[in-house]
């Protein structure tokens, strides 16, 4: 019999000799053939039993062929795999679920299965009966089988799978609520024997068993919340008295031998109450007499030792306070019940639970026990609501002596109800529990050890319910960085086992910790076992600024997101924010746990575990910070971040706004006001996904299929635009401008750097003209020449930023209004914000949003609380009246509009908001968007101060703008750069050196400071002490001077500047006259003669409107006699047939200035010398010019009226220009040379 309690069965046909031999050896075991084709192997240990049945099936090899085997546990349920099913024995239940089921369907159906599920028996217990009615009903096949820690489900596939998801079903039900018993009461239980009868009691005794665990809390575990109410009602039965004897009594013997036997009497059944005598315990002479048990046995045990004929009995009552707050004003309430004591002392106390112990002779202290029990049952509370905090600060100083008089009169007691934070809970690794039992330590347990003992019975808290503060949205913070150098009150870091360098994080903390962390961690370590998912807490580690690092063990990755890894992993970060709130930290930081070499999560499921947990955390007030950690420089950084902030957006985008504040990111977008209104942004994304006027392509014009930005958006622009793009010639440094395609914008401007931070940097400010010109108010910018193009992060930024800094301080414009760098790299982005914060430092104002509207709680969580207490309700609620009477008459109210708000700076915002705690105001929004402030009238005058100081401000600044705007256009400085190019400076700067109280400093457009000195119109930069020149030029209303040449006198057109041989600018002219012609020059000058360059830069618009910007210097060889001709008229189409008409009737422009230097064109003077003009030369686009050609021809003659700009002698390499417009050209620089 003992065997076959581990048997097991199988069906085969037509065994022969050989094959039962082979199926002996498999299992090791003897076979036995039971009936027909039925056979039965048995196992001497159920443990070989158990492993057989891990596998479903068992192949058996054989001299025709392998032989499959099922094995079960009965005789009727193997199904024999060497033949088909019996089909009748499947009829009825395909007939009742009225489908065709396929032979493999029912042959899948059919096949047993094996399922463990790991329970503990406990748990099992208090759902079994509910379990196995369902499954009595809906699957009665399925065997169910109970070990110590596992339930065993075997059938049918599917009839196993729906009974394990039935089972998981009725384990979750389970809930738990834990008690706090007096450690008094814990020993009783434990070694009388008592448990076992409320355990029984517990599980047999309710409609719904309770099962109940014992260690240092009472954990009541139930399917009836109902049950578990009941059973806390039952141990709510269990007191604890104390009452001091004297020592001397000469009949302490008697009448301990009458306790004893009383208390015998009543465990004559069952122990129901204990007593103990501890001498010396309250004080010297004296003897304390403990009693523990059953409310009516511990009373009648009091009774017959207050009722023995001896003095001097010294009792201790516990006597439970109504109202905890009367803990912190019990002397108070003594005053208000006209209370005198004498010989009974009275001690408050809240822990565990807001009590009164009261000492005394005996009869005395029933006597007070009976008056405060009287007075509690009288006491009227209520809690009266001021709106504001402020109402706390008025009554704890100017107004405590009305609240006192208020008290005096009404004969009431007021306390000012402050917000508090759960009590800190210590938690730490799990040991093994103590021996319970009597003592015979010497010590003398303390006045608060009794107190403890003496409160019987405590429910944990299940969150803040009590009437405090508000509680403070979680705020949200994915930021890039290193665990270690976080300033927070809190790290999180995983290990693997209890080893502090398991992991990359762990060793980076002992790197900037040092050896004194590595020996905290190993000495709490050492203490107790650390299982899966939970934590270790090191307190205050060297070297790192953080208060605490909490620990998670964690286990490698399993394969699946519900697998002991993943489900550790969460349990450990749970435990975390759950720590974070019961201590009382602020701030948290966690890494993403798990993906890398040693856990191998998947990034996905990391990021998943630590967003999931975090969405379902609560805080009740403590934790305010938790932020995300994401180490840059990693190849996964940039998915990381945006998995981190995808998943976070996701959860407060479903509905969990309520528990956190918006979340904040180290890579948010950018933004910047600069000159003219122009808004420059900087966003971390993908350059597809923009929708602006123009967008900007980094290309090679080659190849197009390499990974970046010019393969994205081409991709997205479709096949057409990649076409054009590879058809297209392009010179070094220009834009070229194709159609957008699919791509959502205007137009797609196609650059090419070379790997060049200067060609970078023109480009950038190439492209806002360009924008400007074609009427584009929005443009978005790629990193150009970055990652695949070869230039660093921080060079690119540099130049992009600096190009920008140059167009927008230098040209007023007017249609370029938002400017949008898109990066896609991590890196790239932290470059252009760096080099931002630095290039953009000075000129650069935040512009107001339009309506802003700040945030601020709600005044329902800014609201002061005071609790009210009296013997009478008249007398309270005429108290009531009163006190809020006084706080009214302190109060004053006040509306802001939102035009008022806008004028707020980002300072001015603070220190509005700082007001609600430093004063207690109320500030909230009413129907028509107008801001309500209630509070003080200190704190409500003060919010009136700082909206007229920043109106006041703002209307200061708006017209220190507006002067600036008005002196740039009328005035303009500049300074002369390290290239030897004058530089205008900035607004700012051009204000500040116009004015007439000269500041000490200036700031040029790339961020430089320097000190003017205008007596010699130079200035020195601050740092490096080097001098450079400055310039004044005057504005003409309809003319700008180009910042190269000098000021002229009012009412002077036109004059002759000569080029000192040392200035940049010679040397500029020089090298360009130079590259062809080797002549000595005797002098340059510069032509400054404004209608002729107004008249020129007029052209020069209408050209780049239709063409785009196309101007060249080029030269020009004239006679002696031509020359002031030219200087006061310009250059005249009319004596083109002078020299020559090859190309045209029109004025000639070589490239070479050797061609312009051949005396056919550049005539010789008396003395030898020639002459030749440098010319600004607006070529355009041009046609091949001929002898006949009068004017341009058309570009298009079928389709558009616009004409060709200029003739050449040759289109592919052009040596010659030939205009038709006199204004098409400008005489820059007439050069004199021989």
């Amino acid at each position: 019999m003992a065997e076959d309690q581990h048997s097991l069965f199988f069906k085969a046909k037509d065994l022969t000799g050989s094959d039962k031999e082979q199926i002996r050896k498999h299992f090791q075991v003897p076979l036995e053939k039971v009936k027909d084709d039925y056979y039965k192997i048995s196992f001497n240990k159920q443990e070989e039993q158990e492993r057989v049945l891990q596998k479903k099936f068992h192949t058996v090899p054989r001299s025709k062929g392998e032989l499959t085997i099922t094995v079960s546990r009965t005789l009727t349920s193997g199904v024999p795999s060497t033949t088909k099913p019996k089909l009748p024995l499947l009829k009825p239940k395909l007939e009742a679920k009225k489908k065709s089921w396929s032979l493999e369907q029912i042959q899948q159906q059919s096949v047993p299965i094996r399922k463990v599920m790991q329970i503990m028996e406990k748990r099992y217990q208090l759902v079994e009966s509910n379990f196995r009615q369902e499954m009595l009903a809906h699957h009665p096949s399925v065997e169910v089988n109970r070990s110590s820690d596992a339930i065993i489900l075997e059938g049918s596939d599917t009839d196993v799978q729906e009974g394990a998801t039935r089972l998981e079903k009725w384990i979750k039900k389970i809930q738990e609520k834990r008690l706090f018993l007096a450690p008094a009461i814990i020993d009783f239980l434990t070694s009388s024997g008592a448990i076992q009868r409320y355990k029984a009691c517990f599980e047999q005794g309710f409609k719904n068993p309770v099962f109940m665990e014992v260690e240092s809390e009472v954990i009541l575990s139930s399917l009836s919340k109902d049950s578990m109410d009941e059973a806390e009602a039952m141990l709510g039965d269990l007191k604890v008295a104390l009452i001091t004897v004297e020592r001397s009594i000469t009949d302490l013997k008697n009448l301990s031998d009458i306790l004893l036997k009383a208390k015998d009497e009543a465990n004559r059944n069952e122990p129901k109450v204990e007593v103990n005598f501890i001498p010396g315990l309250s004080a010297p002479g004296t003897t304390d007499i403990l009693f523990v048990g059953n409310d009516i046995n511990v009373k009648k045990l009091k009774e017959i030792l207050q009722e023995h004929p001896s003095s001097q009995i010294i009792t201790k009552e516990v006597l439970s306070l109504p109202i905890p707050d009367l803990v912190e004003c019990f002397k108070e309430f003594e005053h208000l019940i006209d209370l005198n004591l004498t010989s009974v002392t009275l001690d408050p106390t809240s822990s565990p639970n807001p009590c009164v112990l009261v000492s005394g002779p005996s009869g005395e202290v029933q006597e007070v026990k009976h008056i405060l029990t009287s007075a509690f049952e009288k006491l009227i509370s209520v809690t009266l609501l001021l709106d504001g905090l402020g109402a706390l600060r008025y009554f704890q100083e100017n107004g405590r002596i009305s609240k006192e008089l208020v008290e005096k009169s009404f004969q009431v007691i007021i306390r000012e109800q402050k917000g508090q934070k759960p009590k800190p809970v210590e938690t730490k690794i799990k040991k093994a529990p103590k021996q319970r039992g009597r003592s015979n330590s010497a010590e003398v347990p303390s006045r608060q050890f009794w107190k403890n003992h003496l409160c019987s019975i405590r429910t944990k808290p299940a969150g803040n319910k009590s009437g405090v503060a508000a509680v403070s949205k979680i705020s949200l913070k994915l930021k890039l960085g290193s665990l270690e150098d976080e300033q927070v009150d809190v790290l999180v870091a995983p290990i693997l086992d209890t080893k502090l360098t398991s992991t990359r994080i762990g060793s980076h903390l002992l790197d900037k910790a040092g050896n004194g962390l590595k020996e905290k961690f190993d000495s709490l370590a050492s203490k107790g076992y650390i299982g899966p998912g939970q934590v270790l807490q090191v307190d205050l580690p060297p070297n790192l600024t953080c208060s605490k690092i909490i620990f998670i063990r964690c286990l490698p990755w399993d394969g699946k997101n519900s697998g002991k890894s993943f489900k550790a992993l969460k349990h450990g970060l749970q435990q975390c924010l759950n720590l974070c709130e019961e201590e009382q930290w602020n701030s948290v930081s966690f890494p993403i746990i798990g993906p890398g070499i040693v856990l191998k999560y998947p990034l996905e499921d990391a990021v998943k575990a630590l967003t999931d947990t975090i969405g379902q955390f609560k805080s009740f007030g403590s934790l305010t910070d938790i932020n995300i950690i994401v180490k840059p420089g990693h190849p996964d950084s940039a998915e990381s971040y945006n998995l981190v902030q995808e998943h976070l957006r996701s959860l407060l985008n479903k509905g969990r706004k309520g528990s956190f504040g918006s979340l904040a990111t180290d890579l948010d977008p950018t933004s910047m006001t600069l000159e003219g209104d122009v808004e420059l942004e900087l966003v971390f994304g993908d350059i597809t996904n923009e929708k602006t006027d123009a967008v900007v392509n980094s290309t090679d014009f080659k190849t197009f299929d390499f990974e970046g930005v010019c393969k994205h958006i081409l991709a997205k622009a479709g096949p057409e635009v990649k076409a054009e793009l590879q058809q297209a010639t392009v010179q070094r440094g220009e834009i070229f401008k194709s159609g957008p395609g699919n791509f959502p914008c205007k137009a797609i401007l196609h650059v090419c750097a070379f790997k060049n931070a200067d060609l970078v940097e023109k480009l950038s400010t190439d492209i806002i003209c360009h924008c400007e010109i074609f009427q584009y108010k929005s443009v978005a910018i790629p990193s150009i020449c970055a990652g695949v193009g070869g230039l660093a992060p921080d060079v690119v930024a540099k130049a992009i930023l600096r190009g920008i800094r140059t167009v927008t301080s230098s040209r007023n414009l007017k249609v370029v209004k938002n400017i949008r760098i898109v990066l896609y790299t991590i890196n790239s982005f932290l470059a252009f914000k760096k080099e931002a914060e630095q290039i953009f430092s000075c000129d650069v104002t935040k512009a107001p949003p339009v309506n802003k509207r700040l945030s601020f709680p709600p005044c329902e969580d800014q609201q002061s609380k005071f609790l009210v207490l009296g013997l009478s309700r008249e007398k309270v609620n005429n108290a009531q009246i009163n006190l809020k009477d006084l706080y009214q008459a302190q109060c004053s109210t006040q509306s802001f509009t939102a035009e008022e708000l806008n004028s707020l700076t980002w300072d001015d915002e603070k220190s509005f908001k700082d007001l609600i705690p430093s004063h207690g105001l109320c500030m909230k929004y009413d129907s028509s968007g107008s801001l309500i402030v209630s509070g003080l009238k200190d704190g409500v005058n003060q919010a009136v101060r700082i909206i007229q100081n920043s109106r006041q401000n703002q209307l200061e600044l708006e017209i220190i703008e507006r002067n600036k705007q008005e002196m740039y256009e009328r005035v303009a400085w500049c300074i002369m750069g390290n290239d030897g190019q004058w530089v205008r400076l900035p607004p700012t700067a051009n204000y500040r050196l116009e004015k007439p109280d000269k500041e000490k400093t200036i700031v040029d457009a790339d961020g430089n400071t320097w000190i003017p000195n205008l007596q010699r119109m130079t200035a020195t930069k601050l740092l490096s002490g080097n001098k450079q020149t400055l310039k004044r030029l005057r504005i003409e209303p309809d003319f700008t001077y180009p910042l190269y040449w000098d000021n002229m006198e009012i009412g002077e057109s036109q004059k002759m500047v000569p080029l000192s041989p040392s200035t940049a600018e010679h040397q500029t002219v020089k090298a360009a006259f130079q590259q062809t012609q080797t002549s000595t020059i005797i002098k340059i000058e510069r032509l400054q003669n404004i209608p002729l360059r107004r008249a020129y830069e007029v052209q020069k618009k209408n050209l780049s409107n239709k063409s785009g910007d196309n101007e060249k210097l080029l030269f020009h060889g004239t006679n002696p006699e031509n020359i002031n001709s030219i200087i006061t008229n310009g250059f005249d189409r009319r004596y083109s047939g002078q020299n020559a008409t090859s190309y045209g009737l029109g004025t000639y422009f070589a490239i070479n200035a050797n061609y312009s230097a051949n005396p056919k064109y550049s005539k010789p003077a008396a003395d030898g010398s020639q002459s030749m003009f440098m010319a600004r030369v607006l070529t355009g686009i041009y046609v091949l010019g001929h002898i006949d050609m009068k004017v341009l021809p058309p570009r298009d003659p079928h389709r558009s009226p616009d004409r060709y700009d200029s003739a050449v002698d040759n289109l592919d390499n052009p040596q010659m220009f030939v205009v038709f417009q006199d204004n098409q050209a400008y005489p820059d620089y007439l050069i004199t040379f021989k």
